[in-house]
């Protein structure tokens, strides 16, 4: 008659029978195995995997860096260029004193080219960013080519001016001069305290 497994006591395995024992033994190495597995092999498994990651990162973060590092010469030309482009276009913006000067200046080109002003005058001006923009009221009157030919010497002036909101329209006293309009711009640099320029 077989044996019911209610017969096998854990005190008395030395006593059981080779098969019992060794079928007894190969449940307790699977159930040890199994709690072995679980307990150490699982986690580490899942640093491994977390270690990884964090490895691909790293690689893609060096690999970043190293560009950024070999790109730093580059940088450096780039950044002494730009200096030096800064360093011209601040040279353009009229200093308080060299207003009267830009005012004269720009008097003198208009009648270079033979043209009448009405209105020549500095406006309030008003902080953009980190400059201070002066607008100058210009209205005078002339043939359309000295129109143009002040335009364009007004572009060549070593100083920044800017021409917008401009009307352009025909006087009634003669059908060959017109009237210009135009609102012209320049800018201060607005030095920072404690800057040296």
């Amino acid at each position: 008659m077989a044996a019911d497994w209610h017969d096998f006591e854990i005190d008395e395995i030395p006593e059981w029978s080779a098969t019992a024992q060794n079928a007894f033994f190969a449940v307790l190495s699977a159930i040890l195995f199994c709690l072995f597995m679980y307990l150490l092999v699982l986690p580490l498994n899942e640093q491994e995997t977390q270690a990884k990651q964090e490895e691909g990162i790293l690689k893609g973060q060096f690999r970043l860096k190293a560009q950024q590092v070999a790109a730093l010469p580059n940088v450096d030309t780039q950044l002494e260029k730009l200096k030096i482009f800064y360093k011209k276009l601040t040279e353009q913006l009229p200093e308080e004193g060299d207003l009267a000067v830009l005012l004269a200046g720009i008097n003198d080109t208009g009648l270079q080219y033979g043209l009448h002003f009405e209105r020549l005058s500095w406006e309030k001006g008003v902080q953009v960013g980190w400059l201070y923009q002066l607008p100058l009221d210009i209205q005078l009157t002339g043939k359309y080519r000295d129109v143009g030919s002040f335009t364009a010497a007004l572009a060549r002036l070593p100083r920044i001016v800017a021409l917008q909101d401009f009307t352009l329209e025909r006087t009634k006293e003669a059908k060959d001069v017109l009237r210009f309009v135009v609102t012209a711009y320049t800018y201060r640099y607005i030095e920072e305290p404690g800057e040296k320029q």
